[in-house]
């Protein structure tokens, strides 16, 4: 009789892109840290629409984004979920709810393809007790996390929904965009126009017009999940009249 296969499980394997640590508060891990990190860290990919942790779960450690797209989601009172935030790759999640004991305040979904690191809450205290240099950078992380959700906050009481979505746009170029030699801005967006509308905190058909206003504008051009810009003065020029 042939038995079953017995389940897979994350495997436990050194992290090899180690330079997108550097640029980020992992740069602060000494030799014999990363070396720590390396034994103990587990590696898994996740497909599209997984959820690496759930609102509500205990915190038990650190995940690092290697690659991919992940978007943080609160659950609201109506049971509606609202993204509040992306991470890429070079970002880590739970850092906030590790620091201050508790369990996560949100849920962390796939957007694409991740692959994640994960590393346990025992091993990171003891490289926060050991590293001050580490918890000052993750200090220094969440005060910057707040800055932004207050300039969230602003642009959603205080621009058009127009101007939100430029501003999306132009975020997301940095991580999805690629420029021809000719000057044209190609934008592969990762979400749909339900996500757009959470992340700036809009309805999916106030979002719907906007887009089709600055189309017709002529400022960007969207087929599919692709956005076209031909001038990306133009639309940097439009976000600094607001």
């Amino acid at each position: 009789m042939v038995k079953d296969k017995p389940p897979e499980h994350p495997s436990k394997i050194p992290c090899q892109k180690a330079r997108y640590r550097t640029e980020t508060e992992w740069g602060a891990l000494t030799r014999d840290e990363i070396n720590l990190f390396d034994r103990d860290v587990v590696c898994k990919t996740y497909c599209s629409g997984e959820t690496i942790f759930v609102e509500g779960d205990a915190c038990k450690g650190l995940y690092f984004v290697e690659h991919g797209l992940v978007a943080v989601r609160k659950t609201e009172i109506n049971g509606q979920s609202t993204i509040v935030r992306l991470a890429y790759q070079g970002d880590t999640l739970g850092y906030r709810p590790l620091l201050a004991k508790e369990n996560h305040r949100a849920t962390a979904e796939v957007i694409n393809d991740t692959h994640i690191c994960f590393i346990n809450a025992k091993t990171m205290r003891h490289f926060l007790r050991s590293n001050p240099k580490l918890g000052m950078r993750f200090l220094e992380h969440t005060a910057l996390a707040l800055g932004q959700a207050e300039e969230r906050m602003f642009q959603i009481a205080a621009l058009s929904v127009r101007t939100r979505i430029i501003h999306l746009v132009v975020l997301l170029r940095d991580h999805y965009g690629t420029i021809t030699s000719d000057g044209t801005l190609f934008v592969d967006l990762p979400m749909s126009q339900r996500d757009m509308a959470d992340m700036i905190g809009a309805r999916p058909e106030s979002v719907s017009r906007a887009l089709r206003d600055i189309q017709d504008d002529g400022l960007i051009h969207l087929s599919g999940h692709t956005v076209r810009v031909d001038r990306v003065d133009r639309l940097v020029e439009e976000l600094h009249h607001h």
